[in-house]
């Protein structure tokens, strides 16, 4: 870890973990950050199970382990420098022993960002509990974008898409959201879905449809507001949908170059882990999501 902000990206190899490195790169040549390049060696399931009377042989594949991953993480790094970014963004490169969602959970500090592909090598950036990016998203302090799409030689951000609701986590979504739109000159897509029945944020309990509808619209303005008061310069439109939260963001992102979604919501118990509507926004979206973390 350093105590300098920087953009850490998980790489494996993979087509998709490539995809994510280079859309990282791009991010800190946005911010004038350094990029980490990360690549995790962990022992197979198959050989870490009945691993007693067995040393050398896991001695020994460990080593080879580790040597691939360097090899790896070395080839990333060469490619991040290839990539025509001049002086703005100092690469660098890591192997980590151990699972890779924990090993990048914690490559990276709370003022970082930490990115990784939407998919990656099974048995690499897969584990027990999850793709790398589900784990994630789940347990890191800092925001993280999970990358999605076919590749782009620029990943030029001119629409931002970001999901609002009313809950403090909606509100710091839309903060870090706005500071990327002011970074990349972007115009940001607020958009606020909602259902029957519709828990109104007035009063906290299924209302009439008309009251429902108003309650929504209030929220979405709230949230235009808010934008208008922090960055006037940002350009910025709304969009309501009367469908569940998840699939209006999803269907908003079409058009967009990246999402913006807060890690909780106003889910309930399902909010107490990632919340149900980042989760699969996450899994679906056609374009990066950035997560971010509720503090």
């Amino acid at each position: 870890m350093t105590d300098q902000a920087q953009v850490v990206v998980g790489v494996d190899g993979s087509e998709g973990s490539l995809v994510a490195l280079r859309w990282a790169a791009h991010e800190a040549a946005r911010r004038g950050w350094p990029l980490q390049v990360v690549t995790c060696a962990q022992l197979p399931m198959a050989v870490e199970v009945g691993m007693v009377g067995v040393g050398g042989f896991a001695g020994s594949a460990m080593d080879a382990i580790v040597k691939d991953q360097e090899g790896v993480n070395q080839r990333a790094v060469d490619l991040a420098r290839s990539f025509g970014l001049g002086h703005n963004v100092k690469v660098g490169g890591e192997t980590i022993l151990g699972a890779p969602p924990y090993a990048l959970v914690g490559a990276a500090n709370e003022n970082d960002i930490l990115v990784v592909g939407a998919t990656g090598h099974p048995g690499r950036l897969t584990d027990m509990l999850g793709s790398v990016a589900t784990v994630v998203t789940h347990r890191a302090i800092c925001p993280v974008v999970v990358v999605h799409g076919v590749p782009r030689s620029d990943n030029a951000i001119k629409r931002i898409v970001v999901g609002v609701d009313g809950s403090p986590g909606s509100d710091q979504a839309t903060t870090w959201a706005i500071d990327q739109a002011e970074r990349c000159g972007a115009e940001l897509l607020l958009v606020h879905g909602w259902v029957y029945p519709y828990v109104g944020v007035r009063t906290g309990v299924s209302e009439p449809r008309d009251d429902m509808r108003l309650d929504a619209m209030r929220t979405l303005e709230t949230a235009m507001a808010n934008v208008v008061d922090v960055a006037p310069g940002v350009r910025c439109r709304s969009v309501i949908s009367e469908e569940n939260a998840a699939k209006a963001i999803i269907d908003a992102a079409v058009d967009g170059d990246l999402v913006v979604v807060g890690s909780r919501g106003r889910g309930g118990f399902g909010a107490l882990l990632l919340g149900s509507v980042s989760r699969t926004v996450v899994q679906h979206s056609p374009c990066p999501v950035a997560v971010i973390r509720t503090h």
